[in-house]
């Protein structure tokens, strides 16, 4: 096994596929954390099951004290348009469309990821994208499968975060907003606000979405679909999708 990454859970590789355990931290309340952030995540997988938009699940453990997922040998999408600067907008439309149709899955099943950006996505063989990386998640109850709703407690990063009360839980509409932020760096290379601030100037970034203050969009492929997010226009994803595909051939 090869230590692929280690956080809230320890990240191995094993053959063509991606296991996931908990961290057992040495102090209580991480510990109780990391547990915690395994179990959303296992939940969140068995309420979505298999779909073409989503990270494969293998297995998933009883406890939900592990996660066995398929291994994407491409990588995340952040990384591989980085070494990629010769991309076709069919490509990125492409991948536009399958995001926003990933994001519309979750919503559809009561789930906020709270955590998206353009890293959260795989790309599978056929370089189609898939979401991942659950485990900061909140969704519903789900009654068919026995599940109570459950909050976390993360929060995106400021480039993709949606100005409002921080103890407040993600919405769909947080999700959006992160999700126009993901457009902007699908379509640029590079996250909101990149060159200006850096994630340590958090109430900086904040205060300009706040204010209105939006990054230049108006040249790009996605500009309008960017400010859409941002600005709160579209009430679930599927408005997006719909939007996306009248001003950009998605």
């Amino acid at each position: 096994m090869n230590l692929l990454m280690a956080g809230s859970a320890r990240t191995y590789r094993i053959t063509d596929a991606v296991l996931k355990t908990v961290d057992i931290a040495d102090e209580l309340p991480l510990l109780e954390h990391n547990i915690k952030a395994m179990r959303i995540e296992a939940s969140v997988y068995t309420i979505l099951g298999k779909h073409p938009r989503i990270a494969e699940t293998l297995y998933i453990g009883g406890q939900k004290e592990l996660i066995l997922l398929k291994y994407y040998r491409h990588g995340n999408l952040k990384d591989h348009i980085a070494k990629q600067p010769n991309l076709t907008s069919a490509e990125r439309k492409r991948w536009a469309r399958q995001m926003i149709e990933g994001v519309a899955e979750i919503h559809r099943n009561g789930i906020r990821h709270s955590d998206i950006r353009l890293d959260q996505w795989l790309l599978d063989d056929d370089y189609n994208a898939r979401l991942c990386d659950f485990n900061g998640s909140d969704f519903d109850t789900n009654e068919r499968l026995g599940l109570e709703g459950i909050v976390s407690d993360r929060l995106e990063n400021p480039s993709h975060f949606m100005p409002r009360d921080p103890m407040e839980d993600s919405t769909v509409l947080s999700d959006l907003f992160a999700l126009g932020s993901t457009l902007y760096e699908l379509d640029t290379g590079k996250e909101p606000f990149a060159g200006i601030f850096d994630e340590e100037h958090e109430e900086e970034i904040t205060a300009l979405f706040e204010t209105g203050n939006y990054p230049e969009v108006s040249v790009l492929s996605f500009g309008a679909l960017i400010l859409g997010c941002w600005k709160r226009e579209y009430e679930t994803a599927l408005d997006l999708l719909r939007a996306g595909e009248k001003s950009c051939g998605l």
